[in-house]
């Protein structure tokens, strides 16, 4: 409910309304209530407005209801195109025509009462509404069950994947693309799954409502993430597929605003397929869509990322040491690209009082979770790096073989490439 809390600003509130009255709070109250309740109706206004083909199925719905034939009848055709116009073919879209086909065949079944078309019409109709809604049910229980280890299965699993091997559902691209969205989850190794799918949203991604494209995506993101993970390091080209449609469609920002995770995540993607130009574009030109607290740190940070994977090393320095970062992971972050540029230009002097000052850093700074012990192996190693001695074969496999076996270390693959 609207309210204020501070009897001083009620008083004013009031007076501002009632300049002539005096201050009753039991009278601002109620009006609040009432301002409330215009908010509410308001919201809901605004949001069955602005519902692809809403208006114009309800009003089909009203005149039918009053009797009045020829407003019904035009209002239906123009319901319909209304429908048919917008480019959403999902779940929503199937239960708008469901209405209409309703109530077409209540108005018709009066007047030819041996028609059956109508049934056969809402039956198909309502075939898709449950499959498109249980397909995507299904994908995100998935999704949950792998992230909290759940023994739970939903209900009617297999009979789902038995209607759609009997029937021709799969020609539905909706029905195919949570199906194969699914089945990508379910079956990671089988790699036709992840293309078909990918295929679908990639080609007819603007056929489902926002929220619908946004989980799409993030599915596809996070499938291509654990099998990056696994070693199959060409996924980053598939992640940047999706990356791309999301910005080009527009659903990677909420009201206008993009995640600075999601920022981040862009850049060290566009940076693994070597898309420089493509980066140097992004970093920019999504600068201003960045929460305003982000936007200097973010920009700055992505920028010197760049920089440093196209080796312009001093640029990259004067970039991460005239920025203040104030989370303590992102300053950690900055901290490695700034020794990782140390140990590339051989400033070993430099290098090992930047890793002194890193490692009292992280001893002092709370805040970095199971992350402290991760930066502290990075340190300790790249120390051990330098005062490696590189002709006694014996000493450099053990250290590489050691590295390798750590079972948590941040930038394991960037020191053992020291060792190529």
């Amino acid at each position: 409910m609207l309210e204020t809390n501070d009897s001083d600003d009620q008083a004013r509130l009031y007076a501002r309304v009632f300049p002539e009255g005096g201050f009753s709070p039991s009278a601002l109250r109620l009006l609040m209530s009432y301002l409330q309740k215009l908010v509410d109706q308001f919201l809901a206004l605004e949001h069955w407005q602005n519902t692809p083909a809403a208006v114009e199925s309800d009003l089909v719905q009203a005149y039918r209801q009053k009797g009045l034939d020829r407003h019904f009848q035009d209002a239906l055709q123009l319901a319909k195109l209304s429908l048919e116009r917008q480019p959403l073919r999902n779940s929503d879209y199937y239960m708008r025509s469901g209405i209409l086909l309703w109530e077409e065949a209540r108005y018709n079944s009066l007047r030819h009462p041996e028609d059956e078309q109508y049934f056969i019409g809402l039956s198909d109709n309502a075939d898709l509404i449950w499959l498109t809604q249980k397909l995507r049910y299904l994908c995100l229980h998935t999704t949950y069950r792998t992230r909290f280890s759940s023994a739970h299965s939903l209900g009617l699993r297999e009979e789902v994947e038995n209607i759609l091997v009997a029937h021709s559902f799969l020609e539905n691209m909706t029905v195919s693309t949570w199906y194969y969205c699914l089945k990508m989850l379910e079956v990671p190794d089988a790699a036709e799954y992840f293309s078909r799918f990918k295929q679908g949203v990639l080609t007819h991604g603007l056929s489902f409502h926002r929220d619908e494209l946004r989980d799409l995506h993030l599915f596809a993101i996070n499938y291509c993430i654990r099998r990056v993970n696994e070693g199959q390091a060409d996924f980053f080209h598939d992640i940047m597929d999706f990356y791309k449609d999301g910005l080009t469609k527009g659903h990677l920002l909420e009201n206008g605003i993009l995640s600075h995770f999601t920022y981040y995540n862009i850049v060290a993607a566009g940076l693994k397929t070597h898309e420089y130009e493509w980066v140097e574009a992004f970093i920019p030109g999504y600068r201003n869509a960045l929460e305003r607290r982000y936007r200097d740190s973010a920009y700055s940070f992505n920028l010197a990322r760049l920089k440093f994977a196209r080796k312009a090393y001093d640029e990259a320095l004067e970039l991460l040491q005239h920025s203040n970062y104030h989370e303590p992971l992102l300053n950690m972050a900055a901290k490695t690209i700034a020794l990782k540029i140390y140990y590339a230009m051989e400033e070993y002097d430099v290098l090992s009082a930047h890793l002194e000052a890193l490692i009292k850093y992280i001893r002092r700074k709370p805040g970095l979770g199971y992350h402290r012990n991760n930066y502290l192996q990075l340190a300790r190693y790249t120390q051990k790096l330098i005062s490696l001695n590189w002709n006694d074969k014996t000493e450099v496999e053990a250290l590489r073989q050691k590295i390798a076996a750590e079972p948590a270390l941040t930038e394991r693959e960037w020191l053992l490439e020291q060792f190529s």
